[in-house]
């Protein structure tokens, strides 16, 4: 599966559940998440404006994602919501490639790779880097794990069970 394929799977409405534990401090905490996330061809004006301010080719533009999030983490009362863009740029020919993270004023970049239909998404940080990785089960079923390193520590590791909703039920 290519990059754009794989994008193109994640588009719609998904409902996520996740603990989060904080391996330093030896503590875990859940939350869910509703997610909408639309697929964007490389032509979208979104990505085109976002590239152009963070100097990428346009051409390079190979694919993106609109995600709208809203999540709510156990025991708190406040919700948290945003919206984000990414943006994947044309793999190299090892099926490598940059991804641009952008929410409101800020972006980061990253690298991702596809191998055997397991996303792989890291990301530098001021202090160590992010890894993500993302693979699905069945169509309607995906699992997500982060892990945050400082230095060469893992930190913070994640793990998400995501569910698609608004899937018709076969017919009988």
């Amino acid at each position: 599966m290519d990059i754009v394929n794989f994008f193109e799977t994640l588009a719609g409405k998904w409902f996520s559940q996740r603990t989060t534990h904080d391996l330093a401090g030896q503590s875990s905490q859940a939350g869910q998440s509703n997610l909408q996330i639309d697929f964007l061809p490389a032509s979208d004006g979104d990505l085109a404006e976002t590239c152009a301010s963070l100097g990428h080719d346009l051409s390079q533009v190979a694919c993106g994602l609109r995600v709208h999030q809203d999540s709510q983490i156990d025991g708190q009362t406040q919700k948290t919501q945003g919206t984000a863009l990414m943006i994947v740029l044309t793999p190299t020919d090892a099926g490598e490639g940059v991804l641009v993270q952008a929410t409101g004023s800020s972006a980061r970049q990253g690298r991702y790779r596809i191998e055997d239909e397991v996303l792989t998404i890291t990301t530098p940080t001021e202090t160590g880097q992010v890894e993500e990785r993302l693979w699905f089960i069945n169509p309607n079923l995906r699992m997500r794990t982060s892990v945050v390193k400082v230095g060469d520590t893992e930190q913070i590791a994640s793990f998400c069970s995501e569910i698609r909703m608004g899937v018709s039920k076969p017919a009988t």
